[in-house]
């Protein structure tokens, strides 16, 4: 026991050294100092520590099964008191709740990882290029997760998607209760549990979901609905990009493919499209389709084409602009196929969804929302979470900085003049040559 107090504070251990060397045995002196209570010791181990200026040693007091020093304030036993705050425990378990199958959200959480990764929160991480979220979940699940408050773990059966869940499983998650936080992507997931918020015992953040004010899942950009929840918040994304696209080229007639419910309505973007239409005097074509996953069949995705391709072709030869939105998928590889009516009648096409539908042959692309960029600061929010920030005062305003993306080879196939500012102003211009 001296040893051990002499490893820990060099005043500690002289003084227990010295009562032990002007004792007559120091097995006896032991042996009284045993009918000392815990807390007697305590206080000559503080009081030596201030004397000798050591604050941090008491700290190494304090240790965890392995043997490393613990977050100061921690408590070590996860279940030891269930009135503990989240951030206060030593174990911070984390799950992942998904609308479905988008490469977009496993793109989020790959940024999200790297960057705790770079930052030191998590290590052991194997950053690639994992093709799924499901693959990306299993690496972040073998990594060590020590933060400044706590140590995130992420639970890799803990990975839940929505459209494959039936009600009894959907209630089976609501019940878990060996969870703090549930990392959630997508409106119909982030609306499922802020509408059922009652029955959970841990806390959620949303990422992924277009305008979660207008979709409901928090009241404004400081305002929740309950006390567990957090969502990344930019309520005018899609009318950033509406109108930045107006005025590089002031349309007429726009047409825009959707999912028939209230959803895709908002993050197709086609609630901005109808609301801005008599402000800047443009006229909106709509036609529904039903979506077709990132895991559907090659059926069901053949289906989904040719509803598609007759939907487009119901537009011709009203509009002068295609909004190709998030609601009606369709493959890098195909957009070309899928759009050669639209650039034989000069029709500009305009992509929702990426800058690589940009570079398989959409005319332009306006960047108002990055995967990487949304990662890193699901990343910072993390960590402020892990540090101790109420979920409630996690800052939730998020913007991209936006940036413009020109495909001049089929800028060339469609005929179309754009304005000289808009090639001035393009981060990004895919041409055969390659990108300028």
């Amino acid at each position: 026991m001296i040893h051990i107090f002499f490893s820990i504070n060099p005043l500690c251990g002289i003084i227990l050294w010295s009562v032990d060397f002007f004792s007559e045995n120091g097995f006896q002196i032991l042996g009284k100092l045993q009918l000392f209570s815990k807390k007697c010791i305590c206080v000559l181990i503080v009081i030596s520590c201030i004397l000798s200026g050591c604050s941090g040693s008491v700290r190494g007091i304090i240790s965890n099964n392995t043997g490393s020093p613990s977050p100061a304030g921690l408590i070590t036993d996860y279940k030891d008191d269930p009135n503990i705050s989240k951030q206060e425990k030593a174990v911070i378990r984390v799950g992942v709740f998904r609308g479905e199958d988008y490469s977009y959200w496993n793109d989020e959480l790959k940024s999200m990882a790297s960057e705790l990764y770079q930052n030191g929160v998590i290590t052991g991480y194997q950053a690639r290029n994992y093709p799924d979220m499901d693959e990306t979940w299993e690496a972040l699940s073998k990594s060590t997760g020590l933060s400044v408050r706590g140590r995130l773990e992420f639970v890799p059966e803990y990975l839940f998607t929505y459209d494959k869940m039936d009600d009894s499983q959907l209630e089976d998650m609501l019940a878990i209760d060996d969870i703090d936080l549930m990392l959630t992507f997508g409106t119909a997931a982030g609306r499922f549990l802020t509408d059922n918020a009652d029955k959970i015992g841990y806390d959620y953040m949303v990422f992924g979901a277009s305008n979660t004010v207008a979709s409901g899942i928090v009241k404004s950009e400081t305002e929740r609905f309950n006390d567990h929840s957090f969502a990344l918040v930019d309520t005018t994304e899609n009318e950033r990009m509406i109108r930045a696209i107006y005025d590089i080229y002031p349309f007429k007639n726009i047409g825009v493919v959707y999912e028939d419910n209230e959803d895709a309505y908002l993050y197709s973007g086609v609630s901005d499209l109808d609301r801005l239409s008599s402000e800047l005097g443009f006229t909106v074509y709509k036609e529904c389709v039903d979506e077709a996953t990132e895991d559907a069949t090659e059926e069901m995705k053949e289906k989904h084409y040719e509803e598609l391709a007759e939907a487009y072709e119901s537009f011709i030869p009203k509009i002068d602009m295609l909004f190709v939105s998030t609601g009606s998928v369709v493959d890098n590889d195909r957009i070309k196929t899928v759009l050669k009516d639209m650039y034989a009648n000069g029709i500009i096409t305009v992509t929702q969804e990426s800058k690589e539908q940009c570079e398989a042959g959409c005319l332009m692309y306006f960047m108002v929302a990055d995967a990487e960029d949304d990662g890193v600061f699901m990343a910072q929010t993390m960590e402020e979470y892990c540090a101790g920030v109420p979920i409630t005062e996690l800052e939730q305003v998020f913007i991209t900085e936006p940036k413009l993306f020109l495909n001049y080879e089929t800028i060339k196939k469609t005929g179309i003049k754009l304005p000289m500012k808009a090639y001035m102003i393009a981060d990004t211009i895919y041409t055969a040559e390659g990108v300028r």
